[in-house]
């Protein structure tokens, strides 16, 4: 249990500052991470997405202290807070994925037309809504709840990913192992530490990875399909 502590401690460490490297332009100049600004007409929504992204960082890293000094009525207490920050989060990120591609549907993104992009985050929003709903559902059964709430924090960590720039020569900039590489070999490390320090397999870890590297690649393989062509240019259209 100390070593199980003390992991996912460290993990919300690693993901907190991650998070800050990746949108510290955002976060401090109010910029997209090329420093161009963001549109006015959705700037707010924009931040609203922003700072929930950053809360939710700052209670899984508060959460694994509570536990790590084993207060774990307090960890209770402050966990019903992640309800409203991942409503505000979901609501928010689709919101924002829409109205970005409306605005600027030319844009290209790991050369990705932005249409066919989002399809991606959809994916992204729909992949933190389940693994954060399993973990609330989970709550009193810490072995799976834990590893659920680590994959909803590394759900939406490609976006700060994606926008660090000494990643790109290790990854590339292009599909799904420029924008999701880094996060892959993330969850994959931590799954593989988690091993040697617990001395035990976590299948549910384990399983719900799996399932979230497939979700991702395959999204961005469908994303080119004239199917989902179709389907955004509904979506848009609305």
């Amino acid at each position: 249990m100390k070593a199980d502590r003390l992991f996912y401690s460290v993990a919300a460490v690693v993901f907190l500052l991650v998070m800050l490297l990746g949108f510290h332009p955002f976060y401090t100049y109010g910029t997209h991470f090329d420093g161009s600004p963001i549109n006015r007409g959705i700037f707010l929504l924009v931040l609203v997405h922003g700072v929930s992204i950053a809360a939710w960082f700052v209670l899984f890293f508060t959460q694994s202290l509570l536990i790590t000094v084993r207060n774990r009525k307090l960890h209770m207490t402050l966990g019903w807070a992640a309800i409203a920050i991942g409503v505000a989060i979901a609501s928010t990120g689709t919101l924002v994925a829409i109205r970005s591609v409306q605005l600027t549907p030319s844009f290209v993104f790991f050369n990705m037309e932005y249409p066919r992009f989002l399809l991606v985050m959809f994916t992204e929003m729909t992949l933190f809504t389940v693994f954060i709903t399993a973990g609330i559902l989970t709550r009193k059964k810490p072995k799976i709840h834990r590893s659920m709430m680590l994959l909803t924090s590394l759900t939406i960590l490609p976006g700060a990913t994606a926008r660090i720039p000494m990643l790109v020569p290790l990854f590339g900039h292009s599909g799904w192992v420029g924008l999701f590489g880094p996060v892959f070999c993330l969850g994959g490390l931590l799954l593989l530490i988690r091993m040697v320090m617990t001395r035990r397999f976590d299948p549910w870890f384990a399983g719900a990875y799996a399932a979230w590297v497939v979700a991702y690649i395959g999204s961005t393989q469908l994303s080119l399909t004239e199917t989902w062509s179709r389907m955004a240019a509904g979506i848009l259209r609305s």
